[in-house]
């Protein structure tokens, strides 16, 4: 709707001479020019107007202390407080909601500068919290390849993709495919040097699978040749080069990435090519609904870019920032001195840039056949995952002492703490040594909120575990939409009952929060793994896959809880539950008014909602041009 059919809105509907004055000084005000300057050819009744436009401004009398910067009217208003209680219009000031109720209640606070929004019955939801994403690095992976990304999703995609590069890549440049999770690969399995071969015969290629300490690349012919990979190449220590019956190399190699790394050369990019970058990527958070992020591993660096676009009035999401610890030996010194080693402290900073908790890792991931699981992954697993071991269970970074010491190490000097942790085994280590912190602690304050980041196994002992020791639960639904069909035939439908068991974690009244874990690509929905939260919440509401097969639908959750997963919940994660996360008087004005309405739409409209205007502290961050 543009600016012209909000103003008949509201004149027709209110026909009251203080409201069209109202209207009228909003159209000056946010557009910041009088109508003759934003259009040079405006004829003379044009001119007539914008002279009784002044005359209205100066006639304009209200009481200025009671006005609100922006007033939002005519909308259904989710305001997602204790009683999930619903409104028309609601009234920000000085970036807080300072009124929320009927249109004329709300009306009393438009003012000559305020801004008034004509929601015209669309759904107004709290602002959105996209509690895990990795938004530094997924703008420095862009700008270091130099192309979109883009996801494949079988091998004749990867194939034609690399021939598409072999027409734009001149000389002996190494291409480096795309990352390709083997779960969202139709055949179930990652390319073959042959099949590399096949688009491009003459130019170096190479497929990297890459997750945490494991990393699996597929070299072609041309990149074996360059790189000097032969039948007498012995693989790096810890490493694997496979080899054909007859000796020599398939292509092949595991965990050897210092055989090719002086070929895989990345673009350079400077600070301001960076800044620009994510400035870009937080404005289309904006446009699906999202005010605040959590970037979940991070450092000072990632910190300090956050305050930078701050400081230059282009952040317009608020940001928690997690800090990474690396290189952990399980001790207790060893963990506070790399503690220590930040020069940022937990909580410094502000509403809108914040450090946050701390994280370390405690296992794999469920995509790669490394998540720490109480039982062996079976021989179903062995093909998606390339394992062989009747006994395998997955990988596991830290004994329970060793984890309870860095716990301990990161609570004594005062930071809240996290794990990523994705089996339900290495749930157990975790909170087998958060108790023993807890019972350390001498009745000191709890109130930790330690933070189990993905958890994908749920079972009802744990759960009621984690909501005794006021543990929370930070999972990604979207992995059960893109990758749920090539895991039930890998683990079978009780471990995929578990998987993303959102109501068994509700249930018990675990905190959860939902989000995507995005970490490569720009778009919403063709992302590594799809930051569109209403994709997000679909999949929690309907338990449908890609694929639209529904496993275990007994995991459901409502449309109300889905989004106070994404909102009120997430909020608790950073102890902002007083200031965000809901429409209350008091709390921040970010809010978002969405496309279609999300408690009554048709199931499977909720995943195509997006945000028609996203404000964040009363601020537009961002309009759509059919809004």
């Amino acid at each position: 709707m543009c600016h012209k059919q909000r103003l008949w809105v509201l004149i027709s509907s209110d026909g009251a001479f203080k409201n069209i004055v109202v209207r009228l000084c909003v159209i000056k005000f946010r557009y910041g020019c009088s109508f003759k300057r934003k259009n040079k050819h405006m004829n003379s009744r044009k001119c007539l107007f914008s002279a009784l436009l002044g005359l209205l401004i100066g006639a304009c009398s209200f009481n200025d202390d009671n006005s609100a910067e922006l007033v939002v009217l005519n909308g259904n208003i989710l305001t997602v407080d204790d009683e999930y209680s619903k409104a028309e219009a609601v009234a920000i000031r000085d970036g807080v909601f300072i009124a929320i109720g009927g249109n004329d209640e709300i009306k009393e606070y438009a003012g000559e500068e305020t801004i008034v929004i004509d929601a015209a019955g669309k759904t107004v939801v709290p602002g959105l919290i996209e509690s895990h994403t990795h938004a530094t690095s997924v703008v420095s992976r862009e700008l270091a390849a130099g192309r979109p990304f883009e996801q494949l999703t079988s091998i004749g995609e990867i194939q034609d993709w690399l021939r598409t590069q072999v027409d734009q890549t001149t000389g002996g440049e190494w291409i480096r495919l795309p990352r390709v999770d083997v779960t969202r690969i139709q055949e179930g399995r990652i390319p073959t040097s042959e099949e590399l071969d096949e688009a491009a015969p003459d130019h170096p290629a190479v497929f990297v699978w890459q997750y945490a300490d494991r990393q699996i690349q597929v070299l072609n012919s041309a990149a074996m040749e360059v790189a000097g990979i032969t039948r007498d190449t012995q693989a790096p220590e810890g490493g694997r080069i496979h080899f054909n019956p007859d000796g020599e190399p398939t292509g092949r190699l595991e965990d050897s990435a210092e055989l090719t790394s002086g070929f895989l050369k990345q673009r350079d990019f400077t600070e301001s090519e960076f800044l620009d970058g994510l400035e870009q990527l937080l404005r289309q958070y904006n446009e699906v609904g999202i005010t605040s992020i959590f970037e979940r591993s991070s450092d000072e660096d990632g910190f300090y870019s956050y305050q930078k676009l701050k400081d230059e009035g282009r952040l317009p999401v608020r940001s928690t920032v997690t800090m990474r610890l690396r290189g952990l030996d399980g001790t207790r010194e060893n963990a506070e001195e790399a503690i220590n080693e930040f020069p940022v402290h937990y909580a410094d900073g502000d509403d809108w840039v914040r450090v946050g908790p701390l994280k370390f890792r405690m296992d794999g991931g469920v995509l790669y056949g490394t998540a720490y699981m109480r039982e062996p992954y079976g021989e179903s697993a062995f093909e998606l995952y390339g394992i062989d071991d009747p006994a395998y269970r997955g990988s596991v970074s830290h004994s329970t002492d060793e984890v309870e010491n860095i716990i301990f190490a990161g609570h004594s000097l005062g930071w809240q703490m996290s794990a990523h942790v994705t089996g339900d085994a290495g749930v157990d280590i975790v909170l087998d040594a958060i108790e023993a912190v807890n019972s350390r602690l001498d009745g000191a304050d709890r109130d930790h909120r330690f933070t189990l980041i993905h958890a994908y196994f749920a079972n009802p002992e744990t759960a009621q575990r984690i909501e005794r020791m006021g543990v929370g639960v930070d999972t990604q639904p979207a992995w059960f939409y893109m990758d749920g069909d090539a895991l039930l035939n890998a683990l079978g439908e009780d471990r995929l009952s578990q998987f993303i068991g959102l109501n068994t974690w509700q249930q018990a009244d675990v905190k959860v929060t939902i989000n995507s874990d995005h970490m490569q690509g720009y778009d919403p929905n063709t992302s590594l793994n799809p930051y569109n939260p209403f994709l997000t919440m679909y999949t929690a509401i309907t338990r449908s896959t890609i694929n639209n097969e529904v496993i275990a639908p007994e995991q459901r959750v409502s449309r109300e809880d889905a989004l106070r997963m994404m909102t009120r919940n997430a909020a608790w994660f950073s102890f902002d539950e007083e200031k965000k996360g809901s429409i209350e008087v008091g709390k921040f004005g970010d809010l978002a008014i969405l496309t279609d309405d999300l408690l009554n739409c048709e199931e499977e409209n909720i995943k195509d909602i997006r945000s028609l205007l996203t404000v964040v502290g009363g601020k537009i961050v961002y309009e759509s041009e059919f809004f």
